[in-house]
């Protein structure tokens, strides 16, 4: 009696790989030794690093799922791919779905894609990470929901069953300061001028190379520059004492390129790409009554603001100190899991609430003018011009979902409430 065929494609992977071990041991070996050895750093840098129980886990998964896609091993006395090997005459025995199933690996490339919607228990939206033009994947998928979040980026394989997106089983997330650095490595190979095959081998495996380098090499800090002036990013914050605070506000309204009022803080704006306006200098109330800030994103937008403020301000403001903070350094700190300083220890706690509103008016002001700011991640449009295309669209509320998802993070550890971007959501005219 011949065994019963399962209807669908699950368990196909399974039976590849135990038929694979059971008649093909020894070229199967070869197979996944060869390539490790590809994937792997060299012995010396391994050495200083070892994969995790999660990570040997995965490197598992994935270096299975390659063989089957794109391996190639000796069988009767020659190479042969795997993949054409495993759906010939001589091949296990498969149902269609489940052939079908092992063909798509074989035609559905591994790709980067950035998350742009996490639905619990149900799937994710996903648009690919270097063709901005793509549309957006609705991909149903169960497991991965519980560990995805808005903006991850990831390279995976989603293959097509029943008329719905799914993902093939392999997974290759990337850490937040990971990120730059893959896409320019996959973004070369498939610039590479080489032939399409080739050019789509060699951008599968720096995918893979990059994830796994993710254990055994330091992490990179990003290159952070500002998207106007193209100048290293640095937060610079300047201190004044307010002496005459009616002068001071009747020499700010009087400005043409100045926003805002003494409650909420005022910006110095000016003309950006595409129409737009971008703030210089941020002009914040201070955290004493008669004290104001001025905040800068470079160096030299901080030491420009200053020249102009004083012009302006004369004798109505005394200058106190500058305070300055490189976030290249701060990511740094951070990475190596070190503890706040000893300033910020001895700072004084605010309640919850107090947090959350502080919060939430710096956001404000942080974003007053973002829906009109190039912004790099949109391939320097503003979110308004990449709201022209459903892929666009779909690219501009990932990235409100990812802001959402960090502050959400960022108010659990604070133990406050988080802040709320929906005044971007409707700055846009967009709905969740």
């Amino acid at each position: 009696m011949l065994p019963l065929r399962p209807s669908g494609h699950e368990d196909a992977v399974r039976v590849a790989i135990q038929w694979l071990e059971q008649r093909h041991r020894k070229g199967w070996d070869n197979a996944t030794r060869d390539l490790l050895a590809l994937l792997l750093p060299a012995p010396e840098k391994r050495r200083q690093s070892t994969l995790d129980e999660d990570g040997a886990e995965a490197l598992g998964i994935n270096a299975n799922e390659w063989l089957l896609a794109r391996g190639d091993m000796f069988v009767k006395g020659g190479m042969r791919s795997i993949n054409a090997h495993l759906l010939g005459s001589d091949g296990p025995y498969l149902s269609p779905a489940q052939q079908r199933w092992i063909a798509q690996l074989s035609e559905r490339p591994l790709r980067l894609y950035r998350v742009t919607d996490v639905r619990l228990d149900e799937g994710l939206t996903l648009v690919d990470a270097l063709d901005t033009a793509a549309d957006p994947l609705v991909v149903h998928e169960r497991s991965g929901t519980r560990s995805a979040q808005p903006g991850m980026l990831m390279g995976a394989r989603v293959m097509l069953t029943d008329g719905q997106w799914q993902l093939s089983g392999a997974v290759y997330p990337f850490a937040k300061l990971r990120e730059a650095a893959t896409l320019a490595r996959v973004q070369a190979a498939l610039d590479a001028g080489l032939h399409p095959e080739n050019t789509l081998a060699l951008a599968e495996m720096e995918i893979a190379r990059a994830w796994l380098a993710q254990w055994f090499e330091p992490l990179p800090l990003p290159d952070m520059r500002d998207a106007g002036t193209g100048d290293a990013l640095l937060l610079v914050t300047d201190h004044y004492r307010v002496h005459d605070a009616a002068a001071l506000h009747l020499a700010l309204a009087a400005q043409a390129d100045v926003t805002g009022d003494a409650t909420q803080g005022w910006h110095r704006d000016e003309a950006a790409e595409g129409g737009g306006m971008r703030s210089r200098v941020a002009i914040n109330p201070g955290q004493q009554p008669d004290r104001i800030e001025l905040f800068a994103r470079t160096q030299r937008l901080a030491d420009e603001g200053r020249a102009w403020f004083g012009a302006l301000a004369g004798q109505a403001v005394q200058y106190l100190t500058r305070e300055v903070v490189d976030p290249r350094g701060a990511m740094a700190t951070h990475a190596r899991g070190k503890a706040p300083s000893q300033a910020r220890r001895a700072a004084p706690e605010l309640p919850p609430e107090v947090m959350a509103e502080l919060m939430a008016q710096a956001l404000q002001r942080a974003y007053a003018h973002w829906a009109d700011e190039p912004v790099p991640v949109l391939g320097n449009q503003t979110p308004r011009q990449a709201m022209a295309t459903p892929a666009g669209l779909e690219r501009v509320k990932g990235l409100l979902r990812e802001y959402e998802a960090g502050e959400a993070e960022m108010a659990r550890r604070d133990g406050r409430a988080p802040a709320s971007y929906q005044f971007l959501w409707e700055s846009l005219g967009l709905t969740r």
